[in-house]
């Protein structure tokens, strides 16, 4: 049976499909912001690497005809150079990683130092940053390994924190594999709660991070060597910058936005530094 529909309901559902329709209209005629692609820099420097390594890419818009699948390629004909406010270095690009290299020996990084990198192309592009490099680095780690005797691994990394300094670290490790086919070495990262620390009212205090690996590699040719523990002193940018990529979820359609940090002028992306100690075990 047809439920009896009044005057008055049939001109409501007349004006709500009215609104629909216009809607409708109204959707198709908007004009989504253009935008242009922008330069993606990603730098960190550390007086314990061996190279100066820089990445640089553009950027893909959402909207406008900016957006190209040949956006995420490296950019090969920039100019980029590094300074400590004295001396400046070119970064040549290389043809092998696709990166921009230079080795360290070339261009010391020297903690507590300011550092300052800029980035222009034949296009007219120009983009800059600058980090400073912080003063102190760790002098000894202390670490706990559990062997559950499963596929599970877990390694507590204990640290004290440098004292009358605003400090920021991060910690990680990594099982150091070896393959028995190719005799190559590998690595797999291990996971914990909590791997951003600051001492933001925990000056010279005890820190503690715990991590843990699965030894399941799908196949039986991965042996494990053993473990590399890390432990990162690191400048406020590498620490704002990796906390919004924790913050990110790029698989899930209902989180909300989350913007990646960037201290890159003109573009997107980090320039940071920061110092590192880290220990092998067994």
């Amino acid at each position: 049976m047809i439920p009896f529909l009044s005057t008055k309901n049939l001109l409501m559902l007349a004006v709500s499909i009215f609104m629909l329709t216009s809607c409708e209209k109204d959707v198709t005629n908007i004009k989504l912001p253009s935008s242009e692609p922008k330069l993606v820099v990603g730098c960190f420097i550390s007086p314990q690497d061996s190279s100066i390594i820089v990445t640089l890419t553009r950027s893909a818009p959402v909207f406008g005809p900016g957006q190209s699948n040949s956006n995420g390629f490296p950019v090969e004909d920039a100019s980029v150079v590094i300074s400590n406010g004295s001396v400046s270095s070119t970064i040549p690009f290389s043809t092998v990683n696709y990166q921009y290299e230079l080795q360290a020996n070339l261009f010391p990084i020297v903690a507590g130092q300011t550092y300052y990198l800029t980035v222009t192309t034949p296009k007219g592009e120009s983009v800059s940053a600058n980090c400073t490099v912080p003063v102190s680095n760790l002098s000894s780690l202390m670490v706990e390994f559990t062997d559950t005797l499963s596929e599970v691994k877990r390694i507590t990394v204990k640290w004290q924190d440098k004292t009358n300094e605003a400090n920021y670290y991060k910690a990680f490790a990594q099982m150091v594999l070896i393959d028995t086919v190719s005799l190559d070495t590998l690595y797999d990262y291990m996971f914990g709660n909590t791997t951003l620390f600051n001492d933001n009212g925990k000056d010279g205090s005890d820190f503690y991070s715990k991590l843990e690996g699965y030894t399941f590699f799908g196949g039986s040719y991965k042996a494990i060597t053993g473990y590399d523990i890390y432990v990162l002193n690191v400048d406020m940018h590498y620490y704002n910058y990796q906390k919004s990529l924790d913050n990110y979820t790029y698989d899930d359609p209902f989180s909300e936005p989350s913007p990646i940090y960037t201290n890159i002028k003109g573009g997107l992306g980090i320039f940071a530094g920061f110092q590192k100690l880290y220990v092998r075990v067994p």
